[in-house]
């Protein structure tokens, strides 16, 4: 091909279809626009007909920076250049998106309300008017799914490294990626089932006619090879992600508060019990990413100052790892502001509720104070074996980050990290059962009542003590 073509010519097109699932519940915003509605702190994005939907921006801004982790080259061949000539320096051409996804209408998805509190990273309590809502996508809704990438003269020279990041993105889109607000806290995963790639060469009489006229689009326009959800790592994690998936029992009962529960109950006029294990959509009890993170949140400050570190520098380490505090980012500049890069996924418990009615009893007399029954629900572990899967870890990890942790996983593993409410009874404790560790392309298993073999006790041991240097000791 002549080296003077136009290089916006354009070469060929490659079309991805399918149905996008959410995976997780999603929270996109709408922002300034959900004034009008007070009753909730934010509101889903909706489109003109009220129905909630996901921006072809916010596909566009999730894919590209999976791609630049890996491969910042090939972002920019893909999604185009960011910033003004200014921006990127005197000389430097712009690049246009290769790339077009579709905005996905979610037709029939089903509205949920989260609900949140600050608490104080020294007492664990509650900080005075801390409590905000928020409306979520509950998981399980779908849409159709449509992406365009365009193959242009100036994307000739670059064929190889353009390919390696479409079989990229094609495995993430398959195996699952995140979008939206709060994906560190487990919201936002979503894949694309029933993928269908078909590649258009213009240089092809044949392809072109498929292009133009698709109702009699012919077999000869190119369709790779699509591998099942299967066959692929799920989800995908970058070579610097320092990732845990542990199944863990329940030691006794678990209870995560439903407060939208105990609202919906008081303004119908009904009695039920003060507290609720919480649940998604589809029935089933689950602890949001929100109440595991801001547990290990509390437990990581824990164990920075158990190494010797006061509280403003254990603050900033995990400023680094987990991002500022809700008391730091009042402090901080808008540019010194940093995205937490430890992430969890909500779990999903399996179990059984039961009702318990208990009285508050008088400290000085040791008798009950009048009027002072109440009730709650938690959870015990149905039969023996896992109750529920936590994945955790930490993005672009550093080697104190990874021993950072492996101590939050011990301390969940052992017990002694609990989750959720009415923790001074003993609610919420785990045990660990089995525990996959990912990081730098390897992974290490450890397994109840086995004995570390010598090279994954040593490699464990490593990240450690990279955190016990960090911490001066």
């Amino acid at each position: 091909m002549s080296t003077n073509m136009n290089p916006a010519r354009i070469l060929g097109r490659i079309t991805v279809q399918g149905t996008l699932q959410l995976d997780a519940p999603l929270l996109i915003g709408e922002g300034a626009s959900g004034e009008e509605r007070s009753d909730r702190d934010i509101h889903v994005l909706r489109d003109k007909e009220g129905i909630p939907f996901i921006p072809g921006t916010s596909l566009a801004g999730a894919l590209r920076s999976f791609v630049e982790e890996d491969m910042p080259d090939a972002a920019e061949l893909l999604f185009g250049t960011l910033g003004t000539s200014s921006d990127r320096g005197a000389g430097t051409d712009g690049r246009q998106s290769a790339a077009m996804l579709c905005d996905i209408v979610l037709a029939g998805a089903q509205l949920g309300v989260r609900d949140g509190v600050s608490l104080d990273g020294i007492t664990g309590t509650t900080v005075p008017h801390g409590k905000y809502d928020y409306e979520i996508v509950e998981s399980g809704a779908r849409g159709e799914f449509y992406a365009e990438i365009t193959l242009r003269g100036v994307h000739e020279a670059e064929e190889k490294r353009i390919k390696n990041a479409l079989l990229r993105l094609r495995d993430l889109l398959i195996s699952g990626f995140c979008v939206g607000t709060l994906t560190t806290k487990g919201f936002g995963r979503m894949h694309v089932a029933g993928m269908q790639v078909d590649c258009y060469d213009f240089s092809r009489k044949e392809d072109v006619a498929a292009w133009l006229f698709p109702k009699e689009r012919k077999a000869a326009v190119c369709r790779p090879h699509i591998p099942a959800a299967e066959e692929l790592p799920h989800p995908i994690y970058t070579a610097d992600d320092f990732m845990v998936e542990a199944d863990f029992a329940l030691t006794g009962s678990l209870i995560i508060r439903d407060y939208e529960d105990a609202n919906r109950m008081t303004a119908g006029g009904k009695n039920g019990p003060d507290a609720r294990m919480k649940k998604n959509a589809a029935g089933a009890y689950i602890i949001p990413g929100t109440s595991l993170k801001g547990t290990l949140r509390h437990r990581a400050a824990y164990i920075l100052h158990a190494l010797g570190k006061d509280e403003a520098a254990a603050e900033q380490l995990m400023g680094e790892l987990m991002g500022p505090s809700p008391e730091q980012m009042k402090k901080l500049a808008q540019k010194d502001k940093r995205r937490s890069r430890f992430i969890v996924e909500e779990a999903v418990v399996v179990g059984e509720a039961h009702k318990q009615t208990r009285i508050r009893a008088n400290r000085f007399t040791g008798g009950t104070i009048p009027s002072a029954l109440f009730s709650s629900v938690p959870i015990w572990q149905r039969g023996e074996g896992r109750a529920v899967t936590l994945h955790f870890g930490a993005r672009r990890a550093k080697g104190w980050e990874a021993g950072l942790c492996i101590l939050l996983l011990k301390d969940l593993w052992l017990g002694h990290i609990a989750i959720g409410g009415e923790k001074s009874i003993g609610r919420g404790l785990l045990t660990g059962l089995r525990a996959d560790i990912h990081y730098r392309g390897r992974t290490w298993t450890l397994t109840r009542g086995e004995v570390f073999d010598e090279s994954t006790a040593r490699d464990l041991q490593e990240f450690v003590t990279a955190l016990d240097k960090e911490a001066g000791i």
